[in-house]
């Protein structure tokens, strides 16, 4: 690239204000001491094109210059929600670079940002000059190798799953979710934060969507087996007052949905002859409907753990079907919380398969996928008043993400050897869902510090899974920010 380089961008507000940033200071370590200069589409001339190199990045419909290429055919962006189209050749004299990043949706534009990263920049920085030159500097001084891509996401709902305490330092915690291209967030919380407030739009800044989780139908110091025990008419109707004042209290109005556990967490489907999955629809389909009768626009998501109900599916099917299901512990991994689980995985993919149409083609499946680092539940301790999540001090995220990292290290071993078994499970809850949810367990690993490869590796896969795990897993150790 023998010109400067000059990015310009249709806006400089929401999701693509992110985006442009996260380019500025990719591109930071490739330039040396230059600096990028960054401007709008009202401040292009003839004579700024013809002196520049273009990094071009918006929407066509209000971006000139991707408008024109994308007329000419030289980009093609998928029409769907989330999709962007990544473009690296030649202007029309044939020999100085135009880079073109153009999404369908803000959305698009954000993630095609973070894609480039991932996937050109990466390829600049291992490849070519770099290893005999020294310094990232000499990247953009020769031609740019030429690159295309377009895409949009087979899964629409991909999300981290989590302990809202774990979360040391939310921003850097979505800003990593927005690299990955991850759109929502599942915050489980004995109570909510004091400043969800803030939490919720700066994740709205990025795009990601704030579901808050909370239980119903036990508490701190009881045990699952006995409120089953325990369980009658006057019970069920304590945990459903209690379900709604919560939710009333404490997260109206607050992010974009709720998430509830029950009494579904154990290895047996009854206790004293009572079924736990008549109980438990008992009791969602009561709370569930009143809640949405007071308040209709309400997203609700009923973590169901499989353990305790999957003899027992026609009961299930009968849940409020305004009710998306998210399934976890269905048997091998990657439902399995360690990543070397594997026996049984075919019998596991067969239950999938018969959830993602449990309720009619219009089933709402969701699954929680795991084999990744949990919390210690060693050391765990239950709170009782709201609490400041998310400011923690920089020196702790660093000390604590370095304390982490043998952690995950176990884990990557297992995602390495089984990393195929995730991607046929992904590919399937693509293939047969309608318009699925599928989250990654994510606690107290310190996302926030550094962004561990099988978290990457899966959040490729949400995406779109249809490569084998080999060539995603090669891809992947590229991108710059991975964690080993």
């Amino acid at each position: 690239m023998k010109k400067p380089l000059i990015l310009i961008t249709d806006s400089y507000h929401g999701l693509a204000k992110k985006g442009v940033n996260f380019l500025a200071g990719a591109l930071a370590s490739h330039m040396g001491y230059t600096v990028l200069p960054v401007l709008t589409c009202d401040k292009i001339t003839d004579t700024l094109l013809s002196e520049h190199t273009v990094l071009a990045v918006g929407c066509p419909k209000t971006h000139p210059l991707l408008k024109k290429y994308a007329e000419r055919g030289v980009i093609s962006i998928p029409g769907e929600t989330e999709g962007y189209a990544i473009h690296v050749g030649k202007k029309e004299d044939g020999e100085t670079d135009i880079l073109l990043i153009a999404g369908y949706d803000e959305a698009g534009v954000l993630y095609g940002c973070a894609d480039f990263c991932n996937k050109y920049l990466a390829r600049l920085s291992t490849e070519g000059d770099y290893y005999t030159d020294g310094h990232f500097g000499c990247l953009l001084k020769s031609d740019l190798p030429a690159f295309s891509l377009s895409t949009a996401p087979r899964i629409p709902t991909r999300a981290i799953w989590t302990w809202g305490h774990m979360i040391y330092d939310y921003r850097g915690f979505f800003d990593n979710m927005a690299r990955l291209r991850l759109n929502e967030a599942v915050i489980w919380n004995d109570r909510c934060p004091i400043n969800a407030e803030e939490i919720v739009s700066y994740a709205h800044s990025l795009g990601i969507k704030i579901v808050w989780g909370y239980a119903w139908g036990w508490d701190n110091s009881s045990k699952l087996e006995q409120v089953v025990a325990d369980s009658d008419d006057a019970m069920l109707a304590r945990i459903k007052e209690g379900a709604i004042r919560t939710y009333e209290e404490e997260y109206a109005g607050l992010g974009d949905g709720i998430y509830f556990q029950s009494f579904t967490e154990m290895n047996k489907d009854s206790v004293n002859g009572k079924s736990v999955a008549d109980l438990v629809v008992r009791l969602v389909n009561d709370t569930a409907g009143a809640l949405l009768s007071r308040h209709p626009d309400l997203h609700i998501q009923f973590g169901l753990h499989a353990t305790s109900v999957k003899t027992k599916t026609e009961i299930i099917a009968k849940v409020d079907p305004r009710v998306y299901i998210v399934w976890e512990d269905c048997g091998a991994f990657p439902y399995s919380y360690r990543s070397y689980e594997a026996d049984g995985f075919d019998e596991t993919l067969a239950l999938t398969e018969k959830l993602l149409s449990l309720r009619g083609e219009n089933e709402r499946f969701g699954a929680v996928l795991k084999g990744l680092v949990c919390l210690n539940w060693g050391r765990f301790e239950h709170f009782s008043h709201p609490y400041v999540m998310g400011e923690y001090p920089k020196e702790f995220v660093r000390e604590r993400t370095a304390l982490k990292a043998p952690l995950w290290k176990n884990v990557t071993a297992g995602w390495l050897r089984n990393a195929e078994l995730a991607r046929r499970t992904v590919a399937l809850i693509a293939e047969k869902g309608n318009a699925p949810i599928a989250q990654m367990l994510v606690e107290d690993g310190c996302f926030e510090g550094k962004i561990p490869m099988p978290v990457a590796l899966l959040a490729e896969m949400l995406w779109d899974a249809k490569e084998d795990a080999g060539k995603v897993i090669e891809r992947v150790t590229k991108y710059p920010f991975i964690s080993f």
